[in-house]
Protein backbone atom coordinates (compact mmCIF):
# COMPACT_ATOMS: atom_id res chain seq x y z
CA UNK A 1 0.00 0.00 0.00
CA UNK A 2 2.74 2.41 0.74
CA UNK A 3 4.53 1.72 -2.46
CA UNK A 4 1.20 2.31 -4.13
CA UNK A 5 0.61 6.15 -2.58
CA UNK A 6 4.36 6.84 -3.09
CA UNK A 7 4.32 5.64 -6.61
CA UNK A 8 1.01 7.93 -6.95
CA UNK A 9 2.65 10.62 -5.24
CA UNK A 10 5.59 10.30 -7.66
CA UNK A 11 3.70 10.44 -10.93
CA UNK A 12 1.94 13.41 -9.92
CA UNK A 13 4.73 15.61 -8.35
CA UNK A 14 6.52 14.58 -11.73
CA UNK A 15 3.20 15.97 -13.23
CA UNK A 16 3.14 19.36 -11.32
CA UNK A 17 6.24 20.07 -11.01
CA UNK A 18 8.64 19.03 -13.76
CA UNK A 19 12.61 18.91 -12.68
CA UNK A 20 14.92 19.84 -15.03
CA UNK A 21 17.24 17.53 -17.28
CA UNK A 22 16.25 15.47 -19.80
CA UNK A 23 13.64 13.03 -17.69
CA UNK A 24 11.43 16.77 -16.57
CA UNK A 25 10.94 17.90 -20.35
CA UNK A 26 7.68 16.43 -22.09
CA UNK A 27 7.94 15.06 -25.34
CA UNK A 28 6.31 16.92 -28.08
CA UNK A 29 4.86 15.27 -31.49
CA UNK A 30 6.67 15.76 -33.89
CA UNK A 31 5.48 18.01 -37.02
CA UNK A 32 5.42 16.75 -40.31
CA UNK A 33 6.76 20.15 -41.79
CA UNK A 34 10.00 18.93 -39.92
CA UNK A 35 10.51 15.25 -41.14
CA UNK A 36 13.57 15.12 -43.88
CA UNK A 37 11.46 13.51 -46.29
CA UNK A 38 8.26 15.49 -48.55
CA UNK A 39 5.06 14.41 -48.34
CA UNK A 40 2.62 13.61 -51.51
CA UNK A 41 0.30 14.27 -52.35
CA UNK A 42 -1.50 11.97 -54.41
CA UNK A 43 -0.79 9.65 -51.80
CA UNK A 44 -3.10 11.59 -49.85
CA UNK A 45 -6.78 10.86 -50.92
CA UNK A 46 -8.37 14.06 -50.27
CA UNK A 47 -12.45 13.66 -49.94
CA UNK A 48 -14.52 16.64 -49.94
CA UNK A 49 -17.54 16.42 -47.63
CA UNK A 50 -20.29 17.78 -50.76
CA UNK A 51 -18.47 15.35 -52.83
CA UNK A 52 -19.54 12.73 -50.28
CA UNK A 53 -23.37 14.37 -49.60
CA UNK A 54 -23.68 13.62 -53.35
CA UNK A 55 -22.86 9.80 -53.91
CA UNK A 56 -25.10 8.93 -50.72
CA UNK A 57 -27.63 11.60 -52.39
CA UNK A 58 -27.88 9.56 -55.72
CA UNK A 59 -27.15 6.48 -54.04
CA UNK A 60 -30.69 6.79 -51.70
CA UNK A 61 -32.17 7.94 -55.47
CA UNK A 62 -30.90 4.29 -56.67
CA UNK A 63 -32.14 2.31 -53.83
CA UNK A 64 -35.76 4.33 -54.18
CA UNK A 65 -35.94 3.50 -57.73
CA UNK A 66 -34.93 -0.26 -57.13
CA UNK A 67 -38.11 -0.17 -54.24
CA UNK A 68 -40.35 1.32 -56.84
CA UNK A 69 -39.57 -1.37 -59.47
CA UNK A 70 -40.11 -4.16 -57.15
CA UNK A 71 -43.46 -2.83 -55.81
CA UNK A 72 -44.54 -2.49 -58.97
CA UNK A 73 -43.27 -5.35 -60.45
CA UNK A 74 -44.16 -7.86 -57.39
CA UNK A 75 -48.06 -6.15 -56.83
CA UNK A 76 -49.14 -5.22 -60.84
CA UNK A 77 -46.94 -6.77 -62.54
CA UNK A 78 -45.38 -4.22 -64.25
CA UNK A 79 -41.73 -3.96 -65.41
CA UNK A 80 -39.57 -0.81 -65.11
CA UNK A 81 -36.40 -2.46 -66.36
CA UNK A 82 -35.45 -0.97 -69.77
CA UNK A 83 -32.16 -3.51 -70.13
CA UNK A 84 -32.27 -6.12 -72.35
CA UNK A 85 -31.07 -8.87 -70.34
CA UNK A 86 -30.41 -11.75 -72.92
CA UNK A 87 -29.95 -9.17 -76.22
CA UNK A 88 -32.17 -11.00 -78.08
CA UNK A 89 -34.95 -9.74 -80.09
CA UNK A 90 -38.85 -10.61 -79.78
CA UNK A 91 -40.68 -12.63 -82.60
CA UNK A 92 -43.53 -11.00 -83.45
Amino acid sequence: MRNLIAALLARLLGLLAPGSGPQGQAVRPRSPYGLGETLDGADTPLIRPYLVALERQEERARRRWRRLSLFLAADFGLDLDTRDIHAAGVAW
